[in-house]
């Protein structure tokens, strides 16, 4: 993703045979970022079914937990899959997230809320998320950006088989690991 736009990515298809092989290219081009499953790889879904008899808790965990976090949206879930240390640009979303890594491992730098006025926000806050003008990434953004000094980050190492309860209005950057990393996102 580019933190210089508003779209986080450029939109293409490809098949999912060409996706596979270019994540095992040294630098690759693509990074298959918000697939809806139910559109895009229903035969998945099997494999997160809540109701499955090795699910935790009866009904499974979102039948048991979603009073906690509210109703689930209708793109659930919704997958991330790249490789190469694949960046997303600093921004928070308008809803919770849970962040389940399911191989790889993804690196979040994470900012309060609090630190908004530090963190350069563009865009509408009405919209599917508010990016950051600075790029993380970026070194020279550390003096494009002063403010950012003032900031104070957070960092999370979420790993194969973790999952990470990201809260609404929490800024974050994420990083995926060298190797493919494949994560599932469920919105609340």
């Amino acid at each position: 993703g580019d933190p210089g736009r508003m779209q986080a990515y450029e939109s293409s298809e490809v098949p999912l045979s060409e996706l596979l092989d270019e994540l095992s290219a040294p630098h690759p081009r693509y990074y298959a970022a918000r697939l809806q499953l139910r559109r895009s790889l229903p035969e998945l879904l099997a494999d997160l079914d809540e109701t499955h008899p090795a699910a935790a808790l009866e009904g499974g965990p979102a039948a048991a937990l979603g009073g906690c976090f509210g109703d689930p949206q209708a793109v659930n879930p919704v997958c991330y899959l790249g490789a190469g240390r694949q960046a997303t640009p600093m921004h928070f979303d308008p809803s919770e997230n849970l962040l389940c890594v399911v191989q790889g491992a993804k690196e979040l730098t994470l900012f309060h809320p609090a630190d908004t006025p530090n963190l350069y926000p563009a865009g509408e806050r009405n919209s599917a998320a508010v990016y950051s003008l600075a790029n993380l990434c970026d070194p020279a953004d550390a003096d494009r950006f002063p403010a950012l000094a003032e900031a104070r980050p957070l960092r999370a190492l979420v790993r194969e088989g973790d999952v990470l309860y990201l809260p609404c209005g929490w800024w974050h950057a994420v990083r995926g690991s060298e190797g493919r990393n494949l994560s599932v996102v469920n919105r609340q």
